[in-house]
């Protein structure tokens, strides 16, 4: 599968103004993806019993899981072809969706580890994020290795799904901090290049916010799930 970063575009350079109308595009989208998953967490949470209702339906849960999956998959694989409307549809189903997941985290902990991880999230993600903004150096050999590290997260939590266990999700939290916090810089650094070239078009350009949006998104959230398995601990 070949990632929208790789998305050709016109070599010529734009103005520093430019650039930054483009990482504001991007951090927007971000921020309307941040608001609809809260939205919707903080909507189900406060008027159903959603982790109930996953615990006597784990069917739709795991149906869940794949639709998430999916729309992540679906948006990055079709990015080149389809028009940045659809983009911005399949963006916003995917954080809905995630919205549904994060109720159950809210039924799940409690409200001051949630804030804490949010929190803590907010300032990983920031400064990672600035750094990468801001560094001189090539972070592009980071890659490889934190897909990898990427990789061994996602097996390791499906078989901590299976054996449980405090430690186990302790150093799971931990694990994920550095990961996501990692892959917050070096994808930052990337939407920046991205932000230096021109582009064909409108469509082209908002296609390409959306995206980097989408990678910034994955990584704060991910951020804030590894906090909350740090943090986390007392059930409401």
């Amino acid at each position: 599968m070949s990632s929208p970063f790789a998305y050709e575009a016109p070599t010529t350079a734009v103005s520093t103004a430019a650039e930054r109308t483009f990482l504001r595009q991007v951090f927007a989208w971000m921020l309307l993806g941040l608001a609809l998953t809260t939205g919707v967490a903080v909507y189900l949470a406060s008027s159903n019993d959603v982790a109930q209702y996953f615990a006597d339906h784990s069917g739709a849960y795991w149906v869940l899981i794949i639709v998430q999956f999916g729309a992540v998959i679906a948006l990055t694989a079709a990015l080149p072809r389809i028009s940045g409307n659809t983009a911005a549809l399949l963006f916003c189903v995917y954080a809905g969706l995630t919205g549904v997941v994060f109720a159950i985290l809210f039924e799940v902990y409690s409200s001051a580890d949630v804030a804490f991880a949010f929190a803590g999230a907010t300032g990983v993600f920031g400064g990672m994020a600035l750094y990468g903004y801001a560094t001189k150096r090539d972070l592009s050999s980071w890659g490889g290795i934190l897909f990898g590290a990427l990789i061994g997260l996602i097996v390791a939590s499906v078989v901590f799904i299976f054996v449980g266990g405090s430690t186990f999700n302790l150093i799971l939290g931990f694990f994920g901090v550095i990961i996501f916090a990692g892959l917050t810089a070096y994808d930052m650094q990337k939407i920046k290049a991205i932000g230096a070239k021109g582009f064909a078009d409108g469509d082209t350009a908002q296609k390409l916010a959306i995206f980097g949006a989408l990678a910034l998104y994955l990584d704060f959230i991910n951020l804030v799930i590894s906090l909350l398995r740090i943090f986390g601990g007392s059930s409401r």
